[in-house]
């Protein structure tokens, strides 16, 4: 059942103005709680009521009225600070619906437990998929599950990956896009899903190996044994350049020394090579000259061989020695150098909460991956490291920081500060130094991304509130969002799983009445309590009560469906007075 009441919304940042907007859209009354009037100037809805105070205190959240709230949500960046909220907003109405914010994803897999009605999710992971697909595969490429089955997103001119494909977009020539066309799979310039075969135990815990950050709770191990053998082919494809130099002196003293004791000496060419080693290595073997026959000449090539041989012993322990303390000494110091081998690598700057989500989820599909942040300090350095993935202490606005992290070889750049305008200056930096480097850039304000996507040129921007706060905002009224995957200039498609509540406008609907084009689009039914859905059904399909709807929406889309959800079956026929952009 839906909840009906006023939603209380804690932590006016930029995620959190975000949902408040999405429910206001869908006609939610909402409530904001800000610690003081300079985050309330944020919020410009004169259809929200404010309180000023902090959310942790009891009397803050009863003027708030919590105890007759349907749903509190809880989007600050605090995960302590949010689960202390909840305990008390419990507490004060135990029927609440909790929606929380939690990074910790050890922590959020309790959560269900703790509260009788609760959810958490992670901003980061909910947005981090649409950065790594714009940075490996541009306009296309998101993956996720859905009601049993693997999606990914692809355009038209790609092969398909399974035999079902549907289309949720029209990429037009100037940018603009058509949201959920009218459209067959053939037709040029889509963005469409492919529908994979339905997903197994085994496919699961396969895919949960190879996706490791994807599972609840679950530790991450620093893969020593991969990184040992990467390093050791790094270095045979590009070895250091002084080695390279030696090793060529060596081999053609070798070879001269080799060639003047075949013809002074009279040693065959085998004995010869034989000697030679000998007198470099000190190791004992079979050829050798008489000393007692041999002429001076010999004699003093045959001690000078013999001191370059000690000489090059001791180089050989001294570029040994080099390479294993500049390694923990760069460790300790937190400059980690960057593979010599590396190519077709993504350089991902910032490593904030999505810069490491973003981080593991492409090394998650296989690509090799640096990050690179100002301070060894940072929180996720360590995790970053422990997961395999190199991480370089610099500032990737300066050139010679993005030669180190061999920008020239590199497939993307993604740049993920919490600092809009780090962001955009790592990605004209980068640009400066190739022009034709695909750079997917973070940036708060959706506006502003805009004109920096027409400005400069940037054809990728992404911003975490737009990707997540659809999720949040759906928690809180009773919905699932699974997936958001941006499409075009700051459009996006949800991927949603909705119940039939008992006695709703929804109940007894045909599953084919619902769908709006250009809105909405019902992908599958799911049974009451079954994980997997129907992903054929026929026209007649009707929507019983506990049953759930798959769906992809527009923002306003999901918006209607919600409506008809929460309205009772026996009530006259409204539709939300929000008029929601359809991305």
């Amino acid at each position: 059942m839906l909840v009906i009441g006023h939603v209380v919304v804690c932590g006016l940042d930029h995620l959190g103005l975000r949902t408040i907007t999405e429910l206001r859209m869908r006609d939610e009354e909402v409530v904001a709680i800000g610690f003081d009037d300079d985050e309330l100037e944020r919020l410009t809805d004169a259809g929200v009521r404010l309180v000023t105070g902090d959310h942790r205190l009891s009397q803050v959240l009863r003027a708030a009225d919590i105890e007759t709230a349907a749903a509190i949500v809880l989007t600050g960046d605090d995960d302590l600070a949010n689960l202390n909220t909840a305990l008390t907003a419990v507490q004060l109405n135990p029927k609440i619906r909790v929606v929380i914010r939690m990074f910790d994803q050890e922590l959020g897999a309790h959560i269900p437990d703790l509260f009788p009605d609760a959810v958490a999710l992670s901003s980061s992971a909910l947005a981090a998929p649409g950065f790594v697909s714009a940075a490996l595969d541009g306009e296309s490429g998101s993956q996720f599950a859905l009601a049993g089955r693997s999606i990914s997103s692809r355009e038209s001119a790609d092969q398909p990956r399974s035999a079902t494909s549907i289309a949720i977009a029209r990429l037009n020539p100037d940018r603009s896009v058509d949201l959920l066309p009218d459209a067959t799979a053939d037709e040029p310039g889509l963005i469409l899903i492919d529908v994979g075969d339905p997903i197994t135990a085994t496919d699961s815990e396969t895919d949960h190996e190879a996706h490791p950050a994807s599972v609840p709770g679950r530790r991450l191990r620093a893969p020593r044994r991969r990184g040992v053998l990467a390093a050791i082919r790094a270095g045979f494809t590009a070895p250091d350049r002084g080695l390279v130099r030696f090793g060529a002196i060596l081999v053609g003293l070798a070879i001269v020394s080799a060639l003047f004791f075949e013809l002074i000496a009279g040693l065959t060419p085998l004995d010869a090579v034989s000697y030679v080693i000998t007198l470099l290595t000190g190791a004992s073997l079979p050829a050798d000259v008489d000393a007692a026959s041999a002429n001076t000449a010999l004699r003093i090539y045959a001690i000078f061989l013999s001191l370059v041989g000690a000489a090059i012993v001791a180089v050989v322990y001294a570029f040994i020695t080099d390479a294993l303390i500049r390694s923990r000494l760069l460790q300790t110091l937190g400059r980690r150098t960057v593979p010599g081998g590396i190519h077709d690598h993504v350089i991902v700057a910032g490593l904030g909460s999505i810069g490491y989500r973003v981080a593991l989820g492409i090394a998650a599909r296989g690509m090799p991956v640096v990050a690179v942040e100002v301070s060894d300090d940072s929180r996720f350095v360590s995790p970053t490291r422990a997961a395999g993935i190199p991480v370089y202490i610099g500032d990737a606005r300066h050139p010679e920081v993005l030669d180190e992290l061999r920008l020239s070889d590199a497939r993307a750049i993604v740049a993920a500060t919490s600092d809009d305008l780090v962001n955009l200056s790592v990605a004209l930096s980068a640009r400066r130094r190739r022009a034709d480097m695909r750079v997917v850039v973070r940036l708060y304000d959706p506006e502003f991304a805009v004109r920096v996507q027409q400005g400069f040129r940037i054809r990728f921007t992404r911003s975490v509130s737009q990707l997540a706060a659809p999720a949040f905002a759906a928690a809180a009224v009773g919905s699932e969002v699974i997936a958001s995957v941006p499409v075009g200039d700051r459009r996006v498609i949800l991927f949603a799983r909705l119940r039939v509540p008992l006695g709703s406008r929804l109940e007894g609907r045909l599953a084919t009445s619902i769908v709006t084009p250009g809105a909405l689009r019902v992908l599958a039914v799911a049974d009451p309590g079954s994980e997997e859905a129907r992903w054929s059904f026929p026209p007649d399909e009707v929507l019983d009560a506990g049953e759930e709807v798959v769906v992809a929406a527009t923002r306003a889309g999901l918006g209607q469906l919600l409506h008809l959800a929460a309205t009772p079956r026996d009530a006259p026929v409204s539709t939300p007075s929000g008029s929601p952009e359809g991305g």
